[in-house]
């Protein structure tokens, strides 16, 4: 029966790839491209289409961005469709191993094992044998913004030798804590320790459950291009070239490095005889545009308190600084859409374009997706008021604080795609392809 992994890693550079495989610092990632057919995609999606979770929406349904209308990260409930992974199941009968994949989820008739994306609030674990504190930790660590967490730190430790998690991984795991919290240095290193981590939960439910089909997403490169662009390449960074930080100065390079172990590692797994295909979704280039800077509420109990936001209301962070106010009903979220939008801050400082109104709202019937549209470094005595009563004025960093780094990677339309197999009969793409065309050449295969 033909096999199929398929390694997710969101954004990768085809430059940067490129330029470390010549440094000869990612030989795994060399060794599959040689034995691969190398193509690219590229979407014609643009502003908040260009998103990850838009991009692998694409590719893990098959519909285009411009069709489906998925714009949010975790904003599922509306799409009646079937993933890649349920036609699998439904037309071919094959058991999955879906580890990860980005604003994602399953249906009732999906064959396997599934664990959602650590940003998704809607989608649990197909299976609850410890992987749902296992991922309920790490979606609280990962969006440690949102406030208390619910699974304790041992509670953690017991699900992580639950879900094969090895003893190595487990005391580099203990060294990284160390570092961070005695010698107070490399926290920007955390990301690559959860990719070692989901490595090996990877590994014992293949070993396990030996699915027809997998993936493995893995977002570390895509979040240290965000924010370590400008330490690894200055010269680029005219308005912020000063301010590189020399530690970080390899994070880029060192979190390629990491994702080579993970090709490598994932190549040896699944063995000569499972076809391999690698995409990134889209891809990243330098932010050079000016020095951009995002804000986060401190706490969603306070920011409740402060802007008077219904208790029946539901919270959801989203990634970095955005969040869902989720309503009971569309009215209310007209109602709550109004009232936000009338706050503002007491300067246009603050902003690099625009208005100087407090949040960035979009709705979708009864969600309101909330971000601070704060880019510019707010000073610390900034105030906030609604325009309904200007006399009435709030500090601003009293709800908001700024979060550690900067922009200085942006997404690029144009993604890479490539695909190692012994079948003969695959077809080549000369030109450069939409992302959803992975989903239609996924299931070709299986054919």
């Amino acid at each position: 029966m033909k096999k199929m992994l398929v390694m997710e890693f969101n954004e990768l550079s085809p430059s940067l790839v490129e330029q470390f495989i010549d440094e000869g610092v990612l030989p795994n990632f060399a060794l599959l491209r040689d034995a691969s057919i190398t193509m690219e995609t590229e979407t014609d999606a643009t502003g908040e289409a260009l998103n990850p979770w838009v991009q692998w929406f694409d590719i893990h349904t098959g519909i285009d961005w411009d069709q489906h209308n998925i714009r949010g990260l975790n904003s599922l409930k509306d799409f009646e469709g079937k993933f890649l992974w349920d036609t699998l199941s439904e037309k071919f009968g094959l058991k999955n191993w879906i580890c990860g994949s980005m604003n994602a989820k399953y249906s009732e008739n999906f064959k396997g094992r599934f664990l959602p994306d650590p940003w998704c609030t809607d989608v649990k674990p197909s299976h609850n044998d410890g992987m749902l504190n296992y991922y309920k930790y790490v979606s609280q660590s990962v969006q440690s913004h949102s406030g208390a967490g619910t699974i304790s730190q041992s509670d953690f430790a017991k699900s992580l030798f639950q879900q094969g998690v090895s003893f190595k991984t487990f005391v580099s795991l203990l060294g990284q804590l160390y570092r961070e919290k005695v010698l107070k240095k490399d926290d920007w290193k955390r990301a690559m320790c959860l990719d070692r981590i989901q490595l090996d939960v990877f590994k014992h439910y293949y070993n396990k459950e030996q699915p027809q089909f997998c993936t493995f997403f893995s977002n570390a490169v895509a979040h240290f291009q965000h924010h370590y662009w400008s330490d690894f390449e200055p010269e680029k960074f005219g308005h912020i070239k000063d301010k590189a930080n020399s530690d970080k100065a390899n994070a880029i390079r060192e979190a390629y490095k990491n994702t080579d172990y993970l090709v490598g590692e994932l190549r040896d797994l699944v063995g000569e005889d499972t076809a391999i295909l690698f995409t990134t979704g889209l891809s990243q280039e330098p932010y050079v545009k000016n020095e951009r800077h995002y804000y986060h509420i401190k706490s969603d109990v306070r920011f409740f308190e402060k802007f008077n936001i219904p208790q029946n209301t539901k919270y959801k962070p989203i990634m970095a600084q955005q969040f869902y106010l989720e309503m009971p009903d569309e009215a209310s979220a007209i109602q709550l859409e109004e009232e936000l939008g009338h706050y503002v801050l007491d300067s246009m400082e603050y902003f690099h374009e625009g208005a100087n109104k407090l949040f960035m709202i979009s709705r979708n019937n009864r969600t309101l997706s909330v971000s601070c549209r704060c880019t510019k470094l707010v000073k610390n005595e900034a105030l906030y008021f609604s325009e309904k009563s200007p006399t009435e004025k709030y500090v601003f960093s009293d709800i908001f604080y700024r979060m550690k780094e900067a922009k200085t990677g942006m997404h690029n339309p144009v993604g890479l795609y490539w695909l190692k197999s012994r079948e003969e009969s695959l077809q080549t793409h000369k030109n450069r392809v939409r992302p959803s065309q992975i989903h239609h050449d996924i299931v070709e295969f299986f054919t």
